[in-house]
């Protein structure tokens, strides 16, 4: 008798682009082998550290072979999908181009695809947009029979719930920080941060994605903050990241899908968009009153920054507010419900 959901899942990882990516479809991976399925996650460009990270969560996955996108890696998926009997193949990122997916589903395969802004999405069957208010952009997927729109299919994983929804209480006055730029941090977001914190008697938590490349502006920054009287530590590739972020009392985060899980997490978080698809992001997170800033890093002075973390460092009944609404925002059982539809 046929077992679970089976899925062959493909994105690509690297300094520029990060890791997300490939996350948010391990988030599928994690759905399906809970139901008694099968997942593979097959990962291109500079797959290493990302397959390495995969490992230690006991997720399938295999390097794509290639390094500058997927075009040419077709025939690999279709004998993965044909080989798993899979129900779907997802694709993420931006490095397919439609006769890539077309290839995928005239072998006979259910192909969907994640997408963030509706700008050029693959023309596939299924498209999930787990972004916050992306119902609105229903219109810009018009090849979709099947679109799983906005927060409910938000793909969440499974070890962030692991930890108790909207964590732990909120301190008086928020001394732990968290700095964290997501998977890669090519723009050096993490150093500019550092050299920013002016406040004294800070506990700065530093994440490091699996894609990040230590240099001397991040090591110069170190020393400046560490000159100033914070203490520093530094996680590269931490082994627990949800327990790690849910022991902080506010983030200074990138507005990409790591919104969400500080959210989850109930983590009041002063939100940067370091790179241009993150900015509409950051703007719906603060009209949503689920974070504070969200303004382009390079909008941004150092004076401005430090300013934005101590007040609402400050200001326990905005950080209160900000949990309940984020947490209120995201019950994470998004990846279920995404393999649900992709199954039926």
């Amino acid at each position: 008798m046929r077992g679970g959901p089976r899925l062959v899942l493909r994105a690509d990882a690297g300094h520029g682009l990060g890791s997300g990516h490939v996350m948010r479809l391990s988030a599928l991976a994690d759905a399906a082998t809970a139901r008694g399925g099968e997942a593979v996650v097959v990962v291109g460009g500079e797959p290493g550290p990302t397959l390495d990270h995969l490992a230690t969560r006991r997720i399938a996955s295999i390097p794509s072979g290639q390094t500058s996108g997927g075009d040419d890696d077709r025939e690999l998926m279709i004998a993965n999908a044909r080989r798993l009997g899979a129900d779907a193949i997802v694709v993420d990122g931006p490095s397919f181009s439609p006769a890539y997916v077309a290839a995928l589903a005239d072998a006979g395969l259910r192909v969907a695809s994640l997408d963030d802004l509706g700008a050029a999405p693959l023309p596939t069957a299924v498209v999930v947009n787990h972004n916050l208010g992306a119902e609105r952009l229903a219109d810009r997927y018009p090849a979709a029979r099947v679109r799983l729109l906005g927060r409910p299919y938000h793909l969440l994983r499974s070890e962030f719930r692991r930890q108790p929804a909207a964590g732990p209480p909120l301190r008086e006055r928020a001394r732990r920080i968290l700095v964290t730029m997501g998977g890669s941090d090519p723009v050096g977001a993490t150093a500019r941060v550092l050299r920013a914190l002016l406040r004294p008697s800070l506990d700065i938590v530093v994440v490091l994605g699996p894609h990040f490349r230590c240099d001397a502006e991040l090591t110069g920054a170190l020393l400046v903050a560490e000159s100033r009287g914070h203490q520093v530590d530094v996680h590269y590739r931490p082994r627990d990241l949800p327990a790690l972020m849910a022991s902080c009392d506010l983030a200074i985060s990138a507005a990409g899908g790591t919104l969400a899980e500080l959210g989850y997490l109930g983590r009041p978080t002063v939100a940067l968009a370091i790179v241009a698809d993150q900015v509409d992001n950051a703007r719906r997170h603060v009209e949503h009153e689920l974070v504070a800033c969200g303004r382009p890093l390079t909008d941004v002075t150092d004076d401005e920054l430090a300013a934005a973390v101590a007040e609402l460092a400050a200001d326990l009944p905005t950080r209160r507010r900000m949990r309940d609404h984020s947490a209120a925002a995201l019950d994470g059982r998004g990846a279920e419900r995404v393999v649900e539809q992709l199954t039926a």
